[in-house]
């Protein structure tokens, strides 16, 4: 293509017209063959680059069958599997539209730093330092989607609750929905300038590195050779910028990617307890909770559930057996105590560093995100109703960043809905978070639409 760049610009300055046909010919001849070959390396590379994941996964998952311990229920084959199947495809995703664009770019940026060395000499390694730094800020920028998650919420409550709005009166809830539609305005404005600048900076870089160069070239060749490196440096920059977005976006692996047995959270063995010998409420009882599952404790009033709790917590020790925990445990219970401070003071008190942005974060999950976390609660929270108080204590339990959250009866003075939405927000930031998650509750319909594994407590 520079070569027939060449032959065209030539022709122009000196006929004869046939020499110009030529010129234009061949770079239709060679715009022809550069796509047959860009489909082309791509099918063979791709195609590589896929048979090697397949062979690998194959290769991982029985060496790993072998040496983990599958059958003894730590780790299951399907996790094995399901674990491999994720990762390679990330792979796959990852290698030919990150890996393979970049090692391309960075070749072809050696090489032509090579070739003109002979000519300008250290202004050529120009070349590899605009192509590092550029890389080097894009792996550092972070470009984040604006979270919209909150301004939905408030959508969908106003619909819900479009039929009670009309008995009483919509303003509160519309000033709401504008506060929420307008931060979401707001940080999505953010983010877009953020990316627009980070953009027009790498732009404004790769023109003064490439003008640079340019110059310095200039002072050796002639205007032609001078108009071919510039189409060839143009084309250059413009196939690196193309591949810059993938690379910020995609990633590999990500937390909690490890194929490695996780040990048990959670461990009861024989365990036999009593308040006195007429009221025994445990007798050999044994139970394992694996890091990271999650299991609601059913039972009626009395049958030992709260016992349970405080044997997990250790407030009570087993009159018999053993109750091992292996990870920090947090419980929200509604013993807890609440401080008459302000919301953001009661999360000082068990983590001292913790952010404005993390306590909104807690409180979000717990659907509490309306909260002013400077607003004084009273003595043990007496300005929240009984519902507010249960999730404050939950925020607060997740807060701490537990490996095991423990929560008593979490839904207690909540309606349907929101029974159903704080439930799922607490399971699916736990699975993100691969934590053990315990709930007791007396909700079977709850407890059988969002945990597989169950524990009936009955009386003895």
């Amino acid at each position: 293509m520079a070569s027939s760049a060449w032959l065209i610009a030539s022709a122009a300055l000196h006929p004869p017209l046939s020499a110009l046909s030529i010129g234009i010919t061949l770079v239709r001849t060679a715009g022809i063959f550069r796509a047959v070959l860009r489909y082309a390396d791509r099918f063979f590379s791709h195609k590589i680059i896929f048979n090697f994941l397949d062979d690998l996964r194959e290769k991982i998952f029985l060496d790993a069958a072998l040496k983990l311990p599958l059958k003894s229920g730590i780790i299951g084959e399907g996790d094995l599997l399901h674990k491999l199947t994720v990762q390679a495809d990330k792979a796959k995703d990852f290698l030919p539209r990150v890996v393979l664009p970049i090692s391309t770019a960075a070749l072809v940026t050696i090489l032509l730093a090579f070739f003109l060395f002979k000519s300008i000499g250290l202004y050529s390694l120009i070349l590899p330092l605009n192509f590092f730094i550029v890389l080097i800020l894009s792996a550092r920028f972070k470009s984040v989607e604006a979270d919209d998650s909150n301004y939905r919420e408030k959508i969908l409550d106003f619909y819900d609750g479009r039929d009670e709005l009309k008995i009483f009166g919509t303003n509160p809830a519309v000033e709401k929905l504008n506060c929420a539609a307008k931060n979401f305005g707001d940080k999505h404005f953010h983010t877009k300038s953020r990316d627009i600048n980070f953009d027009t900076l790498i732009k404004i870089l790769n023109a003064a590195f490439t003008c640079v160069l340019l110059y310095q070239i200039s002072l050796h060749v002639d205007k032609i050779s001078l108009t071919v490196w510039a189409l060839v440096l143009i084309s250059v920059n413009f196939k690196f910028q193309l591949s810059i977005p993938n690379f910020k976006e995609k990633t590999l692996f990500t937390k909690n990617s490890s194929l490695s047995p996780l040990p048990y959270s959670l461990k009861f063995s024989n365990v036999d307890f009593s308040y006195n010998s007429a009221q025994i409420v445990l007798k050999d009882f044994n139970l394992e909770v694996q890091r990271g599952e999650h299991l609601a404790i059913i039972g009626e009033s009395g049958a030992g559930k709260t016992t349970l709790l405080y044997l997990m917590t250790k407030l009570f020790q087993p009159d018999s057996g053993s109750v091992e925990v292996n990870g920090k445990i947090a419980a929200a219970t509604s013993t807890n105590y609440i401080f008459s401070e302000s919301i953001r003071a009661n999360f000082k008190i068990f983590n001292g560093n913790i952010s404005d942005d993390e306590i909104l974060a807690a409180l979000k999950i717990c659907q509490l995100d309306d909260f002013d976390i400077s607003a004084q609660i009273g003595e043990d929270g007496a300005n929240l109703s009984g519902g507010e108080r249960v999730r404050l204590q939950i925020a607060l339990a997740i807060a701490k960043n537990p490996d095991i959250l423990i929560l008593d009866e979490p839904t207690a003075g909540l309606n349907k809905n929101l029974a159903e939405n704080l439930i799922a927000a607490i399971v699916d930031e736990s699975k993100k978070n691969n934590r053990t998650l315990i709930v007791i509750t007396h909700d079977l319909t709850l407890a059988e639409k969002f945990f597989g594994k169950f524990l009936t407590v009955n009386h003895l």
